[in-house]
């Protein structure tokens, strides 16, 4: 029987693997998570801590920190510029086809009803109005808004529902697959224990699926295949975490819940937009263990009374430079450093007076996370800071006041995205049987189109399977797992899961 290697299993690696489960092919998943059943929700929420531990905890460690788990956000439009370039390789009516299956699956398992949020025509009017005014372009989109508190159970669902169909599958959690090297016309991989190393072992495989995210970018570019790959600069997207009153954005916020308002500066002409907002929701940290980055998220029951969102700006570099990420985690490292090892805040209206917050003591805004005060231009090039200072104006003609002096600036918020993959309509390399999904390709940069990535690769292996005459044949018994890392923790390495819960709305 063929095999097949999947690294990684986010958002576009799950719904790669639903498509995947019961076909006749041998499927080894390798993530460096534990059991879906075994992951918690972040302990500054839960009140046990009030800052990151010194090593990431599983909620932010790799394997963990994908956007299904955190917020869970899907924009379930086929958009040529919003989450991703899949607009581009298949076209709208292949890509809204699989986003509509994504909507259904998703909504399946979903343990509660949860609405999708669509414009009406006068919302449309209303906002592309004030954009206009404002010197923005407004980008239309249907939204589902899962929430972090209900990832837990529609992920575990979904998988449970996986392990039920597939018995072709082979789980490795809490496995670190070192490197992914070909060797003939099939691919070795290494791998061994994430967090108890001292266990490395190696198994070929006929077909190879990387789907490591963005946090696995620098990973991929330092594998043995990687410069057989065409590609083109990658992207990255520096900014900041802006946390303001939910009373500034309330209009827009019930009329949208997250608007995608793009700008471009006047001087340099770059990009700006917002992304990840989250009304009467929560700045959060993330631990890469090298650097801290803040992020944010909502819930579906518990509510803050600030809103959150990044205001990011995009740069795609040029010869000679050919170390984007690099570029952007430096900046992450340096802003770190200012705040003695984790995340920087500074008030609006001190970034612009130039000088230094030092406390927020009876500032307007609550801050929703407790980071260091200090000064964010020490750390971001000017060029940067001009663009988010620009955007911000430009949005305070739509949301008055948000522009206000108490608004609470959070540093660092850098997406670091690899190289620009080549790739066929199914996520294949100019590699035969190599495929590469998600962010790690840099053709998404969303749940929606990471998942919908996962399931054109699926799509694409299935095909192949079926020209060989290999396809719908599947009547062997499930397959053998193999000898687990660690004898004294089988259970929390290799093996199926069978004690997951199902859970159904």
């Amino acid at each position: 029987m063929l095999k097949l290697a999947l690294v990684g299993l986010g958002a576009s690696g799950l719904f790669c693997l639903e498509e995947l489960a019961g076909a006749d092919v041998e499927v080894h998943v390798f993530d460096v998570g534990p059991r879906y059943d075994k992951r918690y929700a972040c302990p500054i929420d839960q009140g046990k801590l009030t800052v990151c531990p010194p090593k990431a905890c599983s909620y932010c460690a790799p394997g963990q920190s994908a956007g299904s788990w955190n917020d869970f956000k899907v924009i379930l439009s086929a958009s040529p510029v919003i989450g991703g370039r899949l607009y581009e390789l298949v076209g709208e009516q292949e890509l809204q086809k699989r986003l509509d299956k994504l909507r259904k699956l998703i909504l399946h398992h979903a343990p509660v009803e949860i609405p999708v949020v669509k414009p009406d025509q006068d919302d449309l009017d209303w906002i592309k109005k004030r954009a206009t005014l404002a010197g923005m372009t407004y980008h239309f989109q249907e939204l589902l808004h899962c929430g972090s508190d209900n990832a837990p159970a529609i992920n575990t669902s979904i998988l449970t529902e996986i392990i039920e169909k597939g018995p072709n599958i082979v789980f490795h959690w809490d496995t670190k697959v070192l490197s992914v090297s070909r060797k003939g016309e099939q691919f070795s991989v290494v791998y061994d224990h994430y967090k108890k190393p001292g266990h490395e072992a190696e198994d070929s495989f006929d077909f190879a699926i990387m789907s490591v995210g963005r946090g696995g970018a620098n990973w991929l570019t330092q594998q043995e295949f990687y410069k057989a790959l065409e590609t083109s600069p990658g992207q990255v997207d520096i900014g900041v975490r802006v946390e303001t009153s939910c009373y500034f954005t309330e209009e827009v916020d019930k009329r949208f819940y997250e608007p995608k308002l793009y700008y471009i500066t006047k001087r340099s002409g770059d990009v700006v937009r917002n992304f990840c907002s989250n009304p009467k929701g929560f700045v959060t940290p993330e631990n890469h263990r090298d650097y801290v980055l803040v992020n944010g998220h909502s819930k579906m029951y518990e509510k803050s009374e600030n809103n959150n969102f990044a205001v990011l700006v995009s740069k795609t570099f040029t010869r000679p430079f050919k170390h984007p990420q690099q570029y952007s985690q430096h900046i992450a490292k340096v802003t770190n450093m200012l705040a003695g090892g984790g995340p920087l805040v500074q008030k609006l209206g001190d970034l612009r007076s130039g000088r230094r917050t030092k406390s927020l003591t009876n500032n307007l805004i609550k801050p929703t996370l407790e980071a260091e005060p200090g000064d964010i231009s020490l750390a971001y090039p000017h060029r940067i800071l001009e663009g988010i200072l620009e955007y911000l104006d430009a949005l305070d003609k739509i949301c008055p006041g948000v522009a206000g002096e108490s608004t609470l600036l959070f540093a660092p918020e850098v997406k670091s995205y690899p190289d620009s993959i080549v790739v066929s309509k199914n996520m294949e390399t100019n590699i035969p049987n190599l495929f590469v999904i998600g962010d790690s390709s840099s053709w998404t940069r969303g749940v929606g189109q990471a998942a919908t990535s996962g399931m054109l690769a699926a799509e694409g292996v299935r095909r192949k399977l079926k020209e060989a005459g290999k396809q719908d044949k599947w009547t062997l018994p499930v397959v053998a797992q193999p000898a687990p890392l660690v004898p004294t923790m089988a259970s929390d390495n290799d093996g199926l899961v069978t004690d997951v819960p199902l859970i159904r709305r």
